[in-house]
């Protein structure tokens, strides 16, 4: 197992070679300690993955929430089938953004409009 490490723009993406089911899993919660003081989004790219492990969802959902208090995020891409319906069942695709390409993900990192102050832009722009 391994996990390759890409810097972009504001982010770093995460792309590991194979299941998250024994392997791997220590790695990744290494990576994702060393991010969490980087400053940095997350981006953790799923093409190469088709398991996860209970484990590794924890991880996930403890890091997403520390990222979160640090103004950044973890997000996903490339999610196949089987995860995907892993995450339906578990209800993890609610507090982590999943993507269909690193250019979606990377573009939805910016300045974050909230649900009200998109509700007044929208409103003043088309009565204002």
């Amino acid at each position: 197992m391994k996990i390759e490490r890409q810097e972009k723009e504001k982010a770093t993406i995460l792309l590991p070679t194979g299941d998250l089911v024994y392997e791997g899993i220590d790695e990744l919660e290494t990576l994702f300690q060393t991010l969490n003081d980087d400053g940095r989004y997350v981006i953790l790219d799923l093409a190469n993955t088709s398991y996860l492990s209970a484990k590794a969802l924890g991880i996930m959902a403890f890091y997403v929430k520390l990222f979160r208090d640090k103004q950044r995020g973890l997000k996903l891409i490339h999610v196949n089938e089987n995860i995907k319906k892993l995450f339906d069942v578990t209800g993890i695709q609610k507090i982590i953004e999943i993507f269909e390409s690193e250019g979606a993900a990377l573009a939805s990192i910016g300045l974050q409009v909230g649900k009200l102050e998109k509700t007044l832009l929208w409103s003043n722009e088309h009565f204002g």
